[in-house]
């Protein structure tokens, strides 16, 4: 772009190929699908994004539960059990050519994984309800790695779940360094005490839905029913969303553009007998999309995390951890 000079490319690939190039915008590590200057152009765009009185941001790393909470904060705003027709890429800020918050209506559920200096610059201003919600790194590094290695687009991760852990160890993955992200967040509520913030965990929402769900309700400002939080929380069951998927969603186009064989469908077991893939479409650049959303049991890290992998991460993860005083559920 012109006055600015074009930031350096970092190619973070390993020995085998495996991985992704980067370029650094604001100290954040983004990945380039097209160019930095393009990138560059999303996040102007999504910090220039207007927001609404009524809005209600929700804020994760990437496979953390945002879309299953997206779903929950939806129908505590609707006051009823009913989905939500559209898929949560349409409220996702950060995503090219498929975000379209400033055409929704209010009140509007809006999500993101980026960072927050690369959110809507006018987020603390406004006092915009914040939930972040985060999970254990060692079943987000499992789910992501499945997500991932799911792809034939741009993207993918071709290499092995220990490849992608050397690099999820690193920070060397797309959307960044997950004990940074976490601790920015930590910040971010610490140095605006005027910004409504609520934390969630994963594993507390998978363990007791209803219970936070009321916590979600109690938030916002709205009053709930127990037999709502309860519909709520059955409507939103794994389960039940599979379902939904297939019948309430809109879906258009052929996932097997998009994902290897093997991982092609709507719902479905996958990867091991404790985890779940949800995969939903929409339109990138003109084409049409299938995400996965890669649904574990807390503690599916153990069928893929060895004794001498865990040692390592725990060295890495947990050692990082420590002074943010969180306990991870893990099983």
């Amino acid at each position: 772009m012109e006055g600015q000079r074009t930031p350096e490319i970092l190619d973070y690939r390993n020995e085998n190929g495996h991985g992704w190039s980067f370029y650094k915008n604001d100290g954040i590590l983004r990945t380039i699908d097209t160019t930095p200057e393009d990138d560059m152009e999303i996040i102007r765009n999504v910090q220039k994004l207007e927001l609404r009185d009524d809005d209600i941001l929700i804020a994760a790393y990437p496979k953390c539960g945002t879309h299953w909470l997206w779903e929950i904060v939806s129908m505590i705003r609707a006051g009823n059990s009913e989905y939500n027709k559209k898929a949560k890429e349409i409220a996702m800020l950060g995503m090219p050519k498929l975000e379209r918050a400033d055409e929704l209506p209010s009140p509007r559920v809006i999500n993101s994984h980026l960072y927050f200096r690369h959110l809507p610059e006018k987020l603390v201003e406004k006092k915009i309800k914040t939930i972040f919600i985060m999970r254990n790194p060692k079943d987000v590094s499992v789910s992501y790695y499945n997500h991932l290695n799911g792809l034939k687009v741009s993207g993918r991760f071709d290499g092995t779940y220990s490849e992608f852990l050397d690099l999820f160890l690193e920070g060397k993955v797309i959307s960044g360094d997950y004990v940074d992200y976490v601790k920015d967040w930590l910040q971010v509520k610490q140095d605006n005490p005027d910004l409504p913030m609520l934390t969630l965990f994963y594993e507390n929402l998978k363990k007791d839905p209803v219970k936070n769900i009321r916590t979600v309700a109690e938030f916002l400002g709205l009053s709930v029913s127990d037999e709502l939080c309860e519909q709520i929380a059955e409507a939103c069951s794994f389960k039940k969303m599979r379902t939904a998927d297939t019948e309430v969603k809109q879906h258009t186009g052929n996932p097997s553009y998009v994902w290897k064989e093997g991982h092609q469908g709507m719902y479905r077991k996958s990867y091991s007998r404790t985890s779940w893939s949800l995969f939903i479409q929409f339109r990138w650049f003109g084409t049409v999309v299938t995400a996965a959303k890669h649904y574990s049991e807390v503690g599916d890290w153990k069928n893929w995390i060895t004794v001498a992998l865990n040692e390592k991460f725990d060295d890495v993860i947990e050692r990082r951890f420590e002074e943010t005083g969180f306990v991870f559920t893990y099983e």
